[in-house]
């Protein structure tokens, strides 16, 4: 137990994966900072297996490590707004009340991970903990959509994300 703290210390660091994590081995593609107007919400991360991105490749991993503390309401709603945007309405009736349970409230420094396996099922993570998997791959393919489509509604965040050149 004398070594809990350290082994703590370095998977919230980011330096060594949860034993929740899958055993996939992934390598960073790209990362930016996500704002709302003047306030910094989110550090995202991109991660695949190469290190390359290629639209609808799976494994894939996105982590949103947050800046400042939020309601599991907010994220959710924010979910929901970024759907519309994308004209993926349908997902906001079809998975409004797995969603509405699954995210805890966020405190500044928790994260957030999304990562699909070959088959693009995914699963989210939370401070590296399983929190839940969906196995419908379309729902994989729309919620990543929200950062890596070509029409989100970030498009600087999602070159940054992909490895883009600005």
């Amino acid at each position: 137990m004398k070594y809990l703290p350290i082994i703590m210390a370095l998977t919230l660091g980011g330096m060594a994966p949860s034993p929740a994590w899958s055993q996939v081995s992934f390598k960073a593609v790209g990362e930016g900072v996500m704002s709302y107007m003047f306030w910094d919400l989110y550090r995202a991360k991109l991660a695949t297996t190469d290190g390359d991105y290629q639209g609808g490749e799976h494994p894939v991993r996105l982590t949103l490590t947050y800046l400042r503390d939020i309601e599991a309401s907010d994220i959710v709603k924010a979910t929901f707004d970024q759907w519309r945007h994308l004209g993926k309405v349908q997902y906001v009736s079809e998975y409004g009340d797995t969603l509405q349970g699954l995210w805890p409230d966020i405190t500044e420094g928790d994260s957030l991970a999304f990562e699909t396996n070959e088959q693009g099922v995914g699963t989210f993570y939370y401070n590296g903990e399983k929190l839940q998997t969906i196995e419908q791959q379309a729902f994989s393919e729309a919620f990543l959509a929200i950062w890596l489509s070509p029409n989100t509604s970030e498009p600087k965040l999602r070159r940054k994300l992909i490895g883009a050149s600005e």
